[in-house]
């Protein structure tokens, strides 16, 4: 069997075999391949980045690596299993959040072109703690502004206290700003020359402080491409690609 410790730490791998569900064995038929053997082979496609068909011994082919990988994502155990976590291990109180485009061949679906970066890719975005840990993740299109991204973390993590949001630029907006005081939270994130230029009435300070905290949502992301699969789209379902980046951020909120 391919060597564990050269994808994850044995601590991370245990911890993950306890929270991927079992594969059932039915009263009929061949008995089912152990699950070590199966997060073996799709460790190897996430971290290393090969394609299945490459995959090291791992003590199972790669065709049921991929079947249960594929049902996995199918019956949404990855999303689950991930916002379990993320619920269990962050606190969003202190917040960020950023996107980052990945570069991808021109699929069907999820696939747009980025004025920003000048590039036709996939967008993860994420909400992070003030530790940088993913809360709450999104992917989709690259043409999707940011603000519509962050519009769905506030959606997906409604009931969850936000007393301060930390954004860069790209999310301006006075209406998000006056629509999030109203809900108790404070967007601090600093203004563009011009904005929000008025004679009378309060201004919108930018608390630097706060502020510092943000770069480690750059670190998260840093963490999620060092997962070679997910440098590069190369999945051309999007669920599938949904479904490496979720067990990536499982990976993270494991060993963190």
């Amino acid at each position: 069997m391919y060597d564990i410790t050269k994808l994850v730490t044995e601590s991370t791998f245990k911890k993950l075999l306890e929270v991927l569900p079992t594969p059932r064995q039915r009263k009929t038929g061949r008995k089912r391949v152990d699950k070590e053997a199966l997060v073996n082979g799709i460790l190897q496609v996430l971290v290393n980045g090969v394609s299945w068909k490459k995959m090291a011994e791992c003590g199972c082919s790669y065709v049921s690596c991929w079947r249960y990988f594929k049902e996995l994502q199918r019956r949404g155990k990855l999303q689950l299993i991930y916002q379990g976590l993320a619920k269990e291990k962050t606190d969003i109180i202190e917040c960020s959040s950023d996107t980052d485009t990945i570069r991808s061949f021109r699929f069907k679906k999820g696939v747009g072109w980025d004025g920003k970066h000048k590039v036709n890719g996939t967008k993860i975005s994420l909400i992070g703690d003030r530790n940088g840990l993913p809360s709450d993740i999104e992917v989709d299109s690259a043409k999707i502004h940011d603000k519509n991204y962050l519009y769905r973390h506030l959606e997906n993590t409604a009931g969850r206290r936000k007393k301060i949001l930390n954004l860069d630029k790209i999310y301006t907006s006075a209406d998000l700003r006056r629509e999030m005081r109203q809900k108790g939270t404070y967007i601090n994130m600093q203004t563009k020359r011009g904005d929000y230029i008025r004679k009378r009435g309060p201004k919108f300070k930018f608390k630097e402080e706060e502020y510092k905290i943000r770069f480690k949502i750059e670190r998260t992301f840093g963490w999620l491409e060092a997962f070679k699969r997910l440098m590069t789209r190369v999945d051309r379902h999007l669920s599938s690609f949904r479904g490496f980046v979720y067990l990536a951020a499982i990976v993270i909120l494991i060993r963190n």
